[in-house]
């Protein structure tokens, strides 16, 4: 509903300026029609413009009111402005005030065809009341076409003052300009009539001044929206959702926290590192290089890898173990990467994102991860350095993590099968595959054989699956178990970026296919003896993780009282960032490194709240915890508990959410669509008291995003 609503809202912006501009200039030129039959001709044709831009704008006003009624927030400051403060008072005047004048001049019928107007009929067509209002409404829906480059997220009254404070401004020199016109026409005066030379001179300077002036516009724009050379990841304004503002630091490596109530000691992320002694009980080595590699299909290209492969090796690994990985780049050029192990609440010194937890390893050197893993289910790992160029190209694997006891053996899978869902770029274009297989599959499982498919979307963009001719159950939602999950049958299973989804079914005598629409033609068809087919089902109504499964305990709920509370609301803004032109993607209408930082103290509960205004996809990601669904537009969850790292918020969504603040650190919270990433979607969970002793850009290269 909201998507419809929001791009029909859009494209009547659009529309509205070209359909007023029109209507408004066939209303001034009745008064300067030389016969009474060309001015009633031209009355008939602007009341036919008039009429239709009016019904474009009732449309759009009740798109207004629609979107309103879905939540005040997604009307309450652009399009408040070009809507109610720009938009509507001239089309209410237009509507009193012009309309009855315009219906009046169509319906006359002048005695004498080829005849001037009267002096009486030219001075009311001339007239400011005639001419002004849809002059005005012009000029307000001009702001349909610049509302994409309005702030967002500012102060309503504010919002509405300033429209209107445009509309006064306009109208006053509009105004002035239509009684002079009505003088000359009731002295009967001929227009005036500049000489060519002349003519031609005036808009000549109007241009140059006009380009001029945009260039220099451009040239500021650009320049004042590129990033410092160096900065810290803290640079934010910081967000306290209502707590108290204890100490907190915006520079990196900061020996002392100052504010609140007195002076609290700096612990820097370099402190909070997984054990150093000990011998591990896994150890694995992964080194980045780039290597050609192949398609299913034959399609051959080059990618960065882990190990030479695509997706990178498997880790599996076991709850309660002592992980050491050791990651070397062997990438050429200055290429630095690291290693983020997305999903796991693991000490922040261990989290692998370069300029807040550490420097980027660079080419020809070696970094070692040791942690001890505490949770159990699908993980995956990837580079945390220009992650939007990194993960596309291969940087990236699935982690998997087995729990310490299986509760019955009758919950261990036959078949545990991991499917990495990703967009491979290619000489040739993009092509959907599972792990590195581009084709349809055939894969053998015995009849009765219990089958678990870890889906994980390593892509930017959402994903659906299609899981046809079985009921199966869905186990897990980002690697935490769904309590007494029932069966289900042909729902879609919609994977936002990043997210990962578990499957399970007891193979049956026929054939049994995973699909993923954007490429239907491929997937991986399950059957006795690896032969048949099957199509995959695509038209069945969504998974709803919010109603799935039985309720159960949860250490906190919606009634539980938190320290803290916040609100975050995801739009876009076109302008320039880093020097580039394009749709940033904004929180709470502020883009990194300046988008907000939310400030927390070990022990509070935290709740947050989420809202997509935009038209995409936001699958919002926060590293080193776990959160809580609460509610969705509004609706408490009734299902299983839903624990998830990676909440998708698609547009018109509100998703609400809480988390226990037990993991101290300095924390990315970002869009894992790397491309919003990559145009200023990242903002950062701070706890107070802690401080980094690293910086993007610099000699190490950091690009976190």
């Amino acid at each position: 509903m909201y998507v419809t609503l929001s791009r029909l809202d859009f494209i009547l912006g659009l529309v509205l300026f070209p359909a007023w501009l029109a209507a408004a200039l066939l209303v001034r030129r009745q008064a300067g029609r030389p016969t009474a039959g060309r001015a009633r001709r031209t009355a008939r044709i602007a009341l036919v413009l008039l009429s239709l831009a009016l019904i474009a704008t009732v449309a759009r006003l009740v798109g207004f009111i629609q979107l309103a009624n879905l939540d005040w927030v997604f009307v309450e400051d652009r399009r408040a402005i070009s809507t109610l403060a720009l938009l509507l008072p001239g089309a209410l005047a237009t509507l009193v005030l012009t309309l009855p004048r315009v219906v009046s001049a169509a319906r006359r019928r002048p005695a004498d065809r080829d005849a001037a107007p009267s002096e009486a009929e030219r001075a009311q067509a001339a007239s400011v009341r005639t001419v002004l209002p849809p002059q005005i409404t012009a000029v307000g829906a001009l702001g349909g076409f610049f509302e994409k480059f309005l702030p967002p997220h500012r102060s309503t009254v504010l919002n509405l003052a300033v429209g209107l404070g445009v509309l006064v401004l306009a109208g006053v020199l509009l105004t002035v300009r239509a009684r002079a016109r009505v003088r000359r026409f009731s002295r009967g005066a001929a227009p005036v009539r500049r000489s060519a030379g002349r003519t031609w001179g005036v808009r000549l300077g109007t241009t140059v001044v006009a380009l001029g002036a945009a260039f220099g516009l451009v040239t500021f724009g650009i320049n004042d929206s590129r990033l410092p050379g160096t900065f810290s990841m803290m640079q934010g304004e910081p967000d306290y959702g209502g707590g108290p503002a204890g100490g907190h630091s915006h520079m990196a490596g900061g020996p002392h926290l100052h504010g609140g109530t007195g002076t609290t000691a700096a612990v820097s992320v370099d402190s909070l590192k997984g054990p150093r002694e000990g011998k591990p009980d896994r150890v694995f080595n992964l080194t980045a290089q780039e290597k050609q590699v192949k398609l299913a299909s034959g399609r051959t290209f080059t990618a960065w890898t882990y190990n030479g492969q695509i997706p990178g090796p498997e880790l599996r690994v076991k709850q309660g173990e002592l992980v050491e990985i050791k990651l070397t780049n062997r990438l050429s050029g200055k290429t630095p990467v690291t290693i983020h192990w997305h999903g796991l609440d693991i000490p922040n010194g261990e989290d692998g994102v370069a300029g807040a937890t550490q420097d980027a390893v660079q080419p020809g050197q070696s970094y070692t991860y040791r942690f001890r893993v505490e949770e159990s289910g699908t993980r995956w790992y990837h580079s945390h350095q220009q992650a939007s160029e990194q993960v596309k190209r291969g940087l990236f694997g699935p982690l998997v993590i087995e729990p310490a006891k299986q509760a019955r053996s009758v919950n261990k899978a036959d078949k545990d099968v991991t499917v990495v869902a990703h967009d491979w770029e290619t000489p040739g274009g993009s092509y959907p595959a599972f792990g590195n297989s581009d084709v349809l599959e055939r894969r053998t499982a015995k009849a009765g054989e219990k089958v678990r498919l870890r889906l994980v979307n390593s892509s930017n963009l959402t994903k659906t699956f299609a899981l046809t001719g079985v009921p199966f159950k869905v186990t897990a939602l980002d690697g935490t178990d769904i309590n007494k999950p029932g069966e289900i049958k042909d729902e879609l299973l919609v994977v936002g970026g990043a997210q990962r989804m578990d499957v399970e079914f007891t193979m049956p005598l026929s054939p049994v296919r995973l699909t993923d629409a954007a490429a239907k033609d491929a997937g991986i068809i399950y059957s006795p003896d690896g032969k048949g087919d099957i199509e995959p089902k695509l038209d069945g109504p969504e998974f709803d993780l919010t109603k799935y499964g039985e309720a159960t305990g949860t250490p906190f709920d919606a009634g539980s009282k938190s320290e803290r509370s916040f609100k975050l609301t995801f739009d876009d803004w076109l302008g320039f960032y880093n020097g580039k032109f394009g749709l940033r993607q904004t929180i709470n209408g502020k883009v990194f490194p300046d988008a907000p930082m939310l400030m927390v103290k070990e022990g509070d509960l935290v709740r947050t709240k989420f809202i997509n205004r935009g038209e995409e996809d936001h699958p919002i990601h926060l590293h080193g915890h776990h959160m809580l669904v609460l509610s969705k537009d509004g609706k408490k969850t009734t299902g299983s508990p839903v624990w998830l790292d990676t909440i998708n918020v698609r547009p018109g969504d509100q998703w609400e959410v809480a988390f226990k603040a037990d993991n101290p650190g300095i924390w990315m919270d970002h869009c894992h669509n790397f491309v919003h990433t990559g145009l200023g979607m990242v903002m950062h969970l701070a706890y107070e008291g802690v401080t980094t002793p690293y910086s993007v850009g610099g000699k190490a290269h950091n690009r976190p995003e």
